[in-house]
C-alpha cells in the first residue's frame, strides 16, 4: 500500500507541467509584497504571532536536505531519495506557513523599517529557492540524473535562510544579534581574576560592578549630574548635587553609596528605574571598600576589621566571581562594538561627505548627523546608505539637502531621533505622517520650505513634538494659533529657528 501510494505521488511529481506549477508557485511570493492589507481580523493577526515558532521547521529541514545531498555529492552517505521526497513536502507545507504567518505579521504593523524590509525579501528568496530545489529534485528523480545545479540552488536556499534569519535575530534582538560577538574570536581579553586574599578591592572587584551598573549615565563622556566613575579619581569629586561621590572611611556621607541604597520609590536612586541595581552582595562590597579607606591599592584583606569580617567578604567575592567575569567580558564587548561603529560611520561620513560625531549629551553609542558647510549635496539616495545605522541617530540636520517628503518614511525609522533640522529642503509635508510614529522627536525645524497648513495639522499625532518653526512657509497664522490652542504642549515658532 506505502509503495502504491509513493509510486503514484512519483508519477504525479515528475509531471512536466507540475514542476513547472511548482516553479510558478514560488515565483508566486512576490505578490505577497505587492499588496499589504491593513486591515486584517483577529484570526489572521493570531496566526501572525505564530510566526517565530513555525519559521524553525523550513530552516531546519533545509539545512538537513543540504547536508544529505553535499554528502551525497562527495559519496560519504546516501539517503534514499523517498526519504528527501517526503522531507520535502514537510518543507513545502512549513516554508508556505512560515511565510504566511510572517505576512500576517507584517500586515499588523507592529513591525516597520529597514530591518523588517531586509528579513521579509530575504523570507521571499528563500521560499522561491525552496520551491525551486524542490523542482529541480522532481526533474532529477524524473531522469535519474544528478544536477549540481541542484546542490547549487540547495546552497543558496541555505544562504538565504541563513540572511533571513539574521535580519530577523537583528529585528527582534537588536542591530548585529547573531554577529555580535564576532569581534571577541580571538581578542585577548582578562577574564579570569585571582578569587583569592590578594585581589585589590576596587581595581578587580568595585571598578567591574560600578562599570556593568553605572557608567552607561555617569562616563567621562556623558556625566549625568555633573559625577563620574569612569576613574578613581573621578568618584571623590563634586557631582551637580555639591556632594562628593565618595568619602575615605565614610559610607555614610558617601553620595555614590547612599544613592544605591535608596528605595526604588526614590526619585534620586542609582540606577534609576529600568536599570539594573546593585545587588545586597556587591552593595556590602562596596561599604567594606568605602569604610575601610576606599583606597585604589587596597587588597581584600588590607583592613583593620575583624577577621570574621574580612572572611565574610571573601566568600561574597567568591559568590560574585561568575558576575564580575560576566561584567568584564560585556565591557570588553561594548568596547569593541562601540570602535567598529565608530570606525564605519567615520568610512560613511568621508564618503558621503557629511558629519557624523558622537552624541556627548545621549546616554550609550548614540550619534549626530549634519551637513558640511558648506552643504555638499545629499539627497534620497545618499540618506539610504545610512539604513543599518537609522538607530544611532539622536539629531539629524539635513538643511539644504534634496531632501524630500518620501525621504521622510526613511527618516521615521531613526527610532532615538530627538531634534530634526530640515530647512531650505524640498519638502511640502506630505510626508509628515510618517515622522509621527518617532516617539522621541522633540524639535522639527521646516523653515524656508513649501509645508503648508494641511500638513502642519499633522503635528498633532506627534507624541513627544515640542517646538517648530515655521519660518518662510505656506502656513498661515490662523491655523498656528488653532493648532497651539488645541495642544498647548506645542510650540510653534514663526521665526527661522537654530541651526545645527
Amino acid at each position: 500500500m506505502r509503495r502504491k501510494i509513493y509510486r503514484n505521488l512519483e508519477g504525479f511529481f515528475t509531471k512536466w507541467w507540475v514542476i513547472v506549477a511548482i516553479v510558478l508557485f514560488g515565483i508566486s511570493f512576490s505578490i505577497f509584497k505587492v499588496y499589504v492589507p491593513t486591515d486584517v481580523g483577529p484570526v489572521w493577526l493570531s496566526l501572525g504571532r505564530l510566526h517565530p515558532i513555525i519559521l524553525h521547521f523550513p530552516v531546519t529541514l533545509i539545512f538537513l536536505i543540504g547536508v544529505a545531498e553535499i554528502l551525497k555529492l562527495f559519496g560519504i552517505s546516501y539517503v534514499p531519495e523517498r526519504v528527501l521526497f517526503f522531507v520535502y513536502l514537510l518543507l513545502l507545507a512549513s516554508t508556505f506557513a512560515s511565510i504566511i504567518s510572517g505576512y500576517f505579521l507584517f500586515a499588523s504593523g507592529e513591525y516597520s523599517g529597514y530591518l523588517l524590509d531586509q528579513h521579509f525579501n530575504g523570507a521571499l528568496v528563500t521560499g522561491f529557492l525552496v520551491f525551486m530545489s524542490f523542482a529541480l529534485f522532481c526533474l532529477k528523480w524524473k531522469l535519474r540524473r544528478y544536477s549540481l545545479l541542484y546542490v547549487f540552488i540547495i546552497v543558496l536556499a541555505n544562504g538565504a535562510a541563513l540572511y533571513t534569519g539574521h535580519q530577523g535575530g537583528n529585528l527582534t534582538h537588536g542591530q548585529n544579534f547573531l554577529t555580535e560577538y564576532l569581534p571577541l574570536i580571538g581578542s585577548e581579553v582578562e577574564m579570569e581574576s585571582k578569587v583569592d586574599s590578594n585581589q585589590y578591592l576596587y581595581e578587580d572587584i568595585v571598578q567591574p560592578i560600578l562599570e556593568a551598573k553605572c557608567v552607561g549615565c555617569h562616563s567621562t563622556l556623558r556625566a549625568k549630574g555633573n559625577f563620574s566613575v569612569s576613574s578613581f579619581e573621578d568618584l571623590f569629586k563634586e557631582g551637580k548635587s555639591g556632594k562628593v561621590g565618595l568619602k575615605h572611611y565614610l559610607p555614610d556621607e558617601s553620595e555614590l553609596y547612599l544613592r544605591v541604597i535608596m528605595p526604588d520609590t526614590v526619585p534620586d536612586r542609582m540606577p534609576p528605574a529600568g536599570k539594573t541595581p546593585l545587588d545586597e552582595k556587591e552593595i556590602a562590597i562596596l561599604k567594606y571598600w568605602i569604610a575601610n579607606g576606599a583606597k585604589m591599592k587596597q587588597g581584600l584583606a588590607d583592613s583593620t576589621t575583624a577577621d570574621s569580617t574580612k572572611v565574610e567578604m571573601q566568600l561574597l567575592v567568591n559568590q560574585l566571581e561568575p558576575a564580575l567575569k560576566r561584567y568584564r567580558f560585556n565591557v570588553h564587548k561594548s568596547k569593541l562594538n562601540a570602535e567598529k561603529l565608530a570606525a564605519e560611520l567615520e568610512y560613511l561620513a568621508t564618503d558621503m561627505e557629511v558629519v557624523i560625531k558622537r552624541d556627548e549629551e545621549a546616554e550609550g553609542e548614540m550619534y549626530t548627523l549634519s551637513n558640511t558647510f558648506p552643504p555638499a549635496p545629499f539627497d534620497g539616495e545618499k540618506l539610504a546608505q545610512l539604513k543599518p545605522y537609522l538607530d544611532v541617530f539622536t539629531k539629524v540636520s539635513l538643511v539644504s539637502s534634496q531632501i524630500d517628503d518620501a525621504d521622510l518614511y526613511i527618516i521615521a525609522q531613526m527610532s532615538n531621533l530627538k531634534e530634526l533640522y530640515l530647512q531650505k529642503t524640498k519638502l511640502k509635508g506630505s510626508g509628515f505622517i510618517h515622522l509621527s510614529q518617532l516617539e522621541n522627536l522633540k524639535v522639527l525645524n521646516v523653515s524656508f520650505t513649501k509645508v503648508d497648513d494641511k500638513a502642519l495639522l499633522d503635528l498633532v499625532k506627534f507624541p513627544a513634538l515640542k517646538e517648530v518653526y515655521t519660518y518662510s512657509t505656506e502656513t498661515t497664522k490662523d491655523v498656528i494659533i488653532a493648532l497651539q490652542k488645541y495642544k498647548p504642549t506645542l510650540q510653534i515658532h514663526a521665526e527661522e529657528g537654530p541651526y545645527f
